[in-house]
């Protein structure tokens, strides 16, 4: 197996499901291991547990990719025992690197379309309404040299808009007027003496973590000795990367015969709110637990939510507003997920195909 490397695994999985979608008080990326260290295998999982460290270990693989995280909170300490402080000591101590992609891989568009599949339905558009932060750089530069520019920042984690990449504006030229110091070297005009050149204003969105990068790499593309370059922190609409998707459904369709077909796609037994009976027309579907998303179904006008959890309350709530919804149970309803995570890492170049294991999927409780 080529040398690869337990960062270019993050880096992948990052590429296709970036952080800025996550989040901000989640864990995404690269939470325990050294990503320099070569890689000997990535075992695959919804939940990063003891038992999956230590299959990991029994295939002679390093790197443990999730869908959920480790951890929320960063554990106090480090020592054998439960939680996610044991978890994290059985990793290091087997030296198997933590990998996770939780609401930023919610988010993924590809993600939003698996339920609806697996249940029959017809993807319409996805429900979420909330906004995201992001951070917009203002660059005025030469026409000539906004291109240049523009690729620097992209470079460094600018311009991403749900699965489209190099996204930027640019505005019609203008003038701008300066006065360089009679030490300088100005790109334009005569050092010493008012001058004036014709610039374009050139616009890029970056995650807020990433926007000192973006702007560095800005000032070293610039052909300006001092160059002006804005950074203003926004909140924007969220793109095609948004959780939840309302979908259509064949005529005929009643809550009843939704609840088998999840009956049929999972081998489980839902928890049904609502009339069997109810006619459906319209669906929304959500992976995980659902409960921020009901006044985005309402909104949406679904006649019916398929979810992994919703909470009690909230699920009285929207009973009571004319919603029914049929709960799959967290785990059951993520479990697509995982060849998503699977389908990102066999696409490291130079990864042994045969070093790539998914963990079956099986949940975590039963009824009788």
């Amino acid at each position: 197996m080529s040398a690869v490397r337990v960062g270019d695994i993050e880096r992948a999985i990052s590429s296709r499901f970036p952080l800025q979608w996550a989040e901000d008080w989640d864990r995404c990326g690269l939470l325990a291991g050294d990503p320099e260290r070569e890689v000997t295998g990535v075992v695959l999982a919804l939940d990063p547990t003891r038992a999956a460290i230590a299959k990991a270990v029994e295939l002679g693989a390093n790197v443990l990719v999730t869908h959920h995280p480790a951890f929320l909170k960063t554990p106090n300490w480090l020592t054998p025992g439960r939680g996610a402080a044991g978890v994290l000591f059985a990793a290091m101590d087997a030296r198997v690197a933590l990998i996770s992609a939780h609401t930023s891989l919610d988010r993924a568009p590809a993600a939003g379309t698996l339920l609806p599949a697996a249940l029959g339905l017809e993807p319409i558009r996805p429900i979420e309404r909330a906004t995201m932060p992001m951070t917009v750089i203002t660059v005025f530069v030469p026409a000539q040299a906004s291109e240049k520019v523009a690729k620097a920042m992209a470079g460094a984690g600018a311009g991403r808009l749900g699965d489209y990449e190099a996204c930027r504006f640019v505005s019609a030229e203008g003038t701008g007027s300066f006065t360089p110091p009679a030490s300088s070297s100005p790109y334009v005009g005569v050092a010493g003496e008012a001058s004036s050149a014709f610039e374009v204003r050139l616009e890029m969105v970056a995650a807020r973590n990433r926007a000192r990068g973006v702007v560095a790499a800005a000032r070293v593309a610039h052909p300006y000795e001092e160059p002006l370059i804005t950074a203003a922190d926004v909140e924007i609409a969220r793109s095609s990367a948004r959780m939840g998707m309302l979908c259509s459904v064949n005529d005929g369709v009643t809550l009843g015969s939704l609840a088998q077909r999840a009956v049929d796609a999972f081998g489980i037994t839902p928890r049904i709110w609502g009339d069997e009976s109810t006619p459906l027309s319209r669906v929304a579907t959500a992976t995980g637990s659902a409960s921020s998303l009901v006044g985005d179904v309402l909104a949406a006008r679904a006649d019916a939510l398929v979810a992994g959890e919703v909470r009690y309350h909230d699920a009285l709530d929207a009973v009571e507003m004319g919603l029914c919804v049929v709960e799959l149970g967290h785990d059951v309803s993520e479990w697509p997920l995982v060849s998503l995570l699977e389908d990102a890492v066999r696409a490291v170049p130079g990864l042994d195909a045969h070093s790539v294991h998914a963990l079956p999927a099986r949940p975590g409780w039963w009824t009788p």
